[in-house]
């Protein structure tokens, strides 16, 4: 991926220049470096039979004065051709004549190739599919049809091709017969996924009906855009029974799983005969790791679909005697009648493994799974049901505290933790947040103490409570840590300082090579990132995604990531840091000296920056060791080509110590004081 600006001169773009950053040479096939050339002569890298739909593409984006996406292949100088993909906008002088486009571009070739073998894999796949399958394009015409979905409407691919999908797809109600919302349009027109109605009835082309369930889903471009949607459907008619009247207040709606309440009772029931009999059971609390970030990333209603998958997953693994039921949103309690600790927690490894080996695909993005569970026995020495319940989810919160997708087996002692509901009021707090947009950002400089250097700041995010004062990271992130909320909140800063960015370069006048006003839009941003969304998988994907809808130079971005949080994820953070670098992406070290083998795994990772521990620094005009401990960190980054930074400088000795060691930067009072990050205050 790389940067590319065009030069627009008289409304035309082909009489302008093309400047490519750091790797955009490497694109056409060239040494990678920065590259300014003639529009024109790009064009001759670009295949003859797609220069004037390139041409046609950009000049459409010039002549809207919007934004513009196209694909197309090159011809590198050793012949082999190669397919890109740009997406840009198009800005305009104080005059309002287009001036240039600003936008990023990528090499798309093995997906290309990969995207023709799966189209045939699909299609042979679509044909064996037991269920119906219809997928109609962005206008709600069919497309295609699977031999089973066929069968059931009566439609054949020939007479369906092009015919509104709610003709070949006709539902009513099965009581009333009047005709239902097609669930096909319905998604289309929501952009999002959707179930049939339970009370959902095909008219078949022939005049017949039968009983269905089924869903709708989007089917979304690389890009975003809706292209159509798919349709899955089965016939019903054998499950179309009335359930009993108590079902309802039993039973979960969404995975047909006993609820919480009705488990509490089988729990209690469990509890009595082993005080009247002296039965062992087990109780295992679940909860799946990751689950909010799934939520976060594809919507609700993969989150449903998750659910719905896992449920039967475990089903198949439990004894018939087994209860399993939902307890909460992503979580699973199961009573594992006359069974004794040994064998439960078998059974307990035994779904963990079941899960982790389970992988979730939605829309093209595969997910990783996890799960934390706490398992508790069930004997006559056991107190009551709320007990047996609230130690179950404790041990699961103590397995999750742990590394989660792991077991902890609940023992006497645990109770003498100190109680959770402190935390659980920071997650209701949290999600306020994110609902009511109380989280703000704040920038922090980072300022060189030898020549004069790039703007760089480090952002921190900071929380209001509803009067409008502000809270810091410290009381409300380890409930964040604990109930899986910081991969969301890292997603939350990196859109939010992307579109930052954005919105500083569109307030400024026409950006010029040498003018201050370009030194300024093209300012490096620290974003802090936490150890758990460097292990969880689809953080670069999503970081991609934001550098790409809001056109951000990846160079103007540094990751910030903790020594401890980085020895605890080393070979994930290796993988995801490369990626990033390979995209122009810098990375800093915080905290760094704090660990016992800070400089053993420094070699090992393609670092930029070290910040220096600030327990070093606040009294390093009068600590002789921290002196010398600063000195010698300083000295190896130098060594090894790292530039380093002195944190927590809050005064004016503090501040000639380091600058007197050769630090090269200083962040801390002393050269900066903390301010909200506006697009009016960012430079203040």
């Amino acid at each position: 991926m790389a940067i590319w600006e065009s030069r627009i001169v008289n409304g035309e773009i082909i009489d302008g220049t093309v400047h490519w950053s750091d790797h955009g040479a490497a694109l056409l096939g060239l040494k990678a470096q920065p590259l300014t050339q003639f529009f024109r002569a790009f064009l001759e890298f670009v295949h003859p039979d797609e220069r004037a739909r390139v041409i046609d593409a950009i000049q459409d984006g010039v002549a809207r004065r919007g934004a513009y996406e196209v694909e197309y292949r090159v011809a590198w100088p050793d012949g082999s051709l190669h397919q890109l993909a740009t997406r840009a906008r198009v800005f305009s002088d104080e005059r309002g004549a287009p001036e240039r486009t600003l936008g990023v571009i990528w090499e798309i070739t093995h997906a290309k190739h990969t995207d023709a073998e799966r189209t045939d894999l699909a299609e042979a796949a679509l044909g064996s599919i037991c269920d119906g399958v219809i997928i109609a394009d962005a206008n709600g015409k069919t497309q295609t049809l699977n031999r089973a979905a066929e069968q059931l409407t009566g439609w054949s691919y020939k007479l369906a091709h092009g015919v509104d999908i709610g003709e070949t797809l006709k539902v009513v109600d099965d009581s009333s017969a009047v005709a239902l919302e097609n669930v096909a349009l319905t998604c289309l027109r929501k952009r999002q996924a959707m179930s049939l109605s339970a009370h959902s009835e095909l008219l078949l082309r022939d005049g017949r009906s039968i009983a269905v369930e089924g869903a709708a889903a989007p089917i979304w471009s690389p890009l975003g855009d809706i292209l159509g949607t798919v349709v899955v459907f089965r016939d019903a008619s054998h499950r179309r029974q009335p359930p009993p009247l108590s079902w309802p207040a039993s039973h979960d709606a969404l995975t047909g799983l006993i609820n919480r309440r009705e488990f509490e009772t089988q729990v209690a029931a469990a509890l009595a005969s082993s005080k009247q009999d002296g039965h062992l059971h087990a109780l295992l609390y679940m909860d799946l790791d990751q689950f909010k970030s799934i939520n976060d990333a594809c919507g609700h209603g993969a989150g449903d679909v998750l659910l719905q998958l896992l449920a039967k997953l475990v089903r198949t693994r439990r004894r018939a005697s087994d209860m399993l039921a939902r307890l909460g949103g992503a979580e699973l309690g199961l009573l594992l009648p006359r069974c004794r600790p040994d064998h439960a927690l078998l059974i307990a490894n035994e779904l963990r493994q079941s899960i982790k080996d389970f992988c979730f695909v939605w829309e093209a993005r595969s997910f990783e799974l996890g799960v934390s569970i706490g398992l508790v026995e069930i004997n006559e020495n056991s107190n009551s049901m709320t007990e047996l319940v609230t130690a179950a989810e404790q041990a699961c919160y103590l397995a999750k505290e742990q590394g989660r997708n792991r077991i902890h087996v609940y023992q006497e002692s645990a109770l003498m933790l100190a109680p959770r509901r402190g935390d659980r009021a920071w997650v209701a707090r949290l999600n306020e947040a994110f609902e009511r947009q109380f989280f703000k950002l704040y920038a922090m400089p980072i300022v060189s103490l030898s020549t004069p250097a790039e703007i760089h700041d480090e952002v921190l995010i900071r929380m209001q409570n509803r009067v409008g004062n502000l809270i810091l990271p410290g009381a409300f992130m380890p409930a964040a840590e604990r109930y899986d909320l910081m991969i969301p909140i890292d997603h939350w800063v990196i859109k939010a300082v992307c579109r930052h960015l954005k919105s500083v370069r569109d307030s400024l006048p026409v950006l010029d090579a040498f003018a201050e006003n370009h030194r300024r839009a093209l300012a490096r941003y620290s974003i802090n990132l936490s150890g758990v969304s460097i292990a969880a998988p689809g953080l670069h994907d999503y970081i991609t995604q934001q550098f790409v809808q809001y056109a951000i130079a990846p160079e103007q971005i540094c990751f910030e990531i903790t020594e401890t949080a980085l020895i605890a994820n080393l070979p994930q953070a290796q993988v995801f840091m490369g990626k990033l670098k390979e995209l122009g992406c810098r990375f800093s070290l915080d905290a760094f000296g704090s660990g016992l083998s800070s400089f053993t795994y420094l070699q090992a990772l393609p670092v930029d920056y070290l910040k220096i521990d600030g327990a070093f620094v606040r009294d390093i005009a009068t600590n002789v060791l921290h002196r010398a401990m600063v000195k010698a960190i300083n000295e190896v980054g130098h060594v090894m080509g790292i530039k380093t930074v002195a944190e927590y400088v809050e005064d004016a000795d503090s501040l000639a110590v380091v600058r007197e060691l050769g630090v090269d930067y200083a962040q801390g009072y002393a050269v900066g004081s903390l301010r909200p990050l506006t697009a009016g205050a960012a430079y203040l």
